[in-house]
């Protein structure tokens, strides 16, 4: 049984490597690095959603700053939140719940203490935010699919604004397959954009 889970495990490392966003990692992290906010374009299957939140966090466990690494991202819809958490929990070869969980009205499989990337619907980051407007103890706020345009979704992105003026410390990833990345740097001071290019078939 050890055998085939490593064998899993290194086969999802492959498929890993083999997604457009893995040449993008070290764009990613310097952006991120270097910004408080930044817009990050890409098309579906290129990874963005699955990847970049491992990024960051691979990172901060890289610096020795892993504890103080906690990822809220934001998706428009329930299932979706629910299937990238199982996706990046067996691509990382954990249990769902333990590093990566999910949190949507009623229905929440993560943990206090071990979660580190937390797939949300935008309601429960919102309630979230009304009982702690600072969102104490999140590192990053990935807000995906950023160009469906919800009420949710739109307040989520003027409440984030207005936050990193009071938290020098958090930073905030927008990201989407068609966004228009010049009018959300904009809303954003300027930040970075950054293209992820989809896959090429021959």
């Amino acid at each position: 049984a050890a055998l085939d889970a490593s064998t899993d495990h290194a086969r999802m490392r492959e498929a890993r490597a083999g997604l457009p966003a893995f040449a993008s990692r070290p764009a990613v992290l310097e952006a991120v690095s270097s910004s408080q906010a930044l817009v990050i374009c890409g098309e579906t299957g290129c990874g963005k959603s699955t990847q970049v939140p491992q990024y960051l966090l691979e990172e901060a466990v890289q610096a020795g700053r892993g504890a103080a690494c906690t990822v809220l991202i934001a998706q428009p819809r329930r299932v979706a939140a629910i299937s990238l958490a199982e996706r990046v929990a067996a691509e990382r070869g954990e249990p769902l719940g333990q590093t990566v969980g999910y949190s949507i009205r009623h229905e929440a499989a993560h943990s206090a203490v071990t979660t580190r990337l937390l797939f949300c619907t935008t309601g429960v980051i919102l309630r979230r935010l009304q009982e702690d407007a600072s969102l104490s103890g999140v590192s990053h706020v990935v807000v995906d699919e950023a160009h469906e345009r919800t009420s949710d979704g739109d307040f989520l992105l003027m409440v984030l604004r207005r936050l990193l003026r009071t938290r020098a410390d958090l930073k905030v990833i927008l990201m989407s397959a068609t966004l228009d990345a010049t009018l959300f740097s904009g809303y954003y001071g300027g930040c970075p954009t950054l293209t992820i290019p989809g896959r090429t078939f021959a």
